[in-house]
């Protein structure tokens, strides 16, 4: 067997400052003694989120998780960013906010503050319930999250749009929201959004797929950017398997004599690594059999 890595895979840069950010914060709450904690996975990503737990950072998905414990504390805002109001409920915890939101997210939720302010209806392509979408969608109260043209198709219109992105949407799922939206409004503000990183993963596994017989992609399971590239492989008719990490790569992938590997924007290199192994272990087995 021949493992072929996508040309672009593993963490994307706002991801990696997102994982160095809170290090560098539970090292500074433990060298000061001090509780430390991150609002929601920092990625979505189980060992990286083991990786800190090991640090002393307790998650929280909200400030009311650790009622009484914040102040004095040090809170890691995860890459996906927060809405204001959670921030403000942080600081007058009195917790030392230390934000480590994607500076490509940061840039959507000030646009959707913007659009909000001179009295667009923010409109957000993206999965409801996303940390993501959630914490845009706070900068700009009454904002409509749509996951799909369907959904789009009944958002209200009685006032001008703006339309943002969720960063890790496919250009594909965008440009569908967005001329469901322009059908209805054509005065319709683009503003765009989706990640540079994103699109460039993408890229890479259609480029892949015509060189392999099946692709591994590798990530946790509630990664949307993860999942994203594996269907967009399978969508090209290549076998494709969404894995979390080594352990669960299938022995029946080592009858494949070429597997192309991918991996989701906050898959670290660890996993990436074991995967490559597990899968050359499985071919090399096969080939003994």
């Amino acid at each position: 067997m021949t493992v072929t890595r996508a040309r672009t895979l593993g963490f994307c840069p706002g991801v990696r400052r997102a994982v160095e950010t809170a290090e560098r914060a539970a090292a500074r709450a433990a060298g000061s003694g001090s509780s430390g904690f991150v609002l929601g996975q920092i990625v979505h990503n189980p060992r990286v989120s083991a990786r800190l737990a090991g640090l002393g950072m307790e998650t929280i998905d909200d400030p009311d998780d650790a009622s009484g414990r914040l102040a004095g504390a040090t809170v890691v805002i995860r890459s996906h960013g927060a809405a204001p109001e959670v921030l403000e409920r942080l600081r007058a915890a009195g917790a030392d906010v230390v934000d480590a939101t994607c500076p490509r997210v940061a840039a959507n939720q000030k646009a959707a503050a913007a659009y909000a302010a001179r009295g667009y209806l923010v409109v957000i392509a993206g999965d409801k319930g996303h940390g993501e979408t959630l914490g845009v969608a706070g900068h700009a109260p009454g904002a409509v999250i749509v996951s799909s043209a369907a959904e789009a198709a009944s958002a209200p219109t009685d006032r001008p749009l703006a339309l943002i992105a969720q960063t890790t949407v496919s250009e594909a799922e965008y440009e569908a929201v967005r001329d469901a939206l322009r059908s209805r409004r054509p005065d319709l503000i683009d503003v765009g959004g989706v990640c540079a990183a994103s699109r460039e993963r993408r890229a890479a596994v259609e480029e892949l797929a015509g060189e392999v017989d099946a692709v591994v992609v590798v990530g946790g399971r509630n990664s949307a950017n993860t999942r994203r590239l594996a269907e967009l492989a399978a969508s090209l008719g290549v076998p494709a398997w969404h894995v979390e990490n080594a352990a669960e790569i299938p022995d029946e992938l080592g009858r494949y004599e070429r597997v192309g590997l991918s991996a989701g924007a906050s898959t670290p290199d660890e996993d990436i690594d074991e995967a490559e192994a597990r899968l050359l272990e499985l071919g090399l087995a096969a080939s003994r059999a």
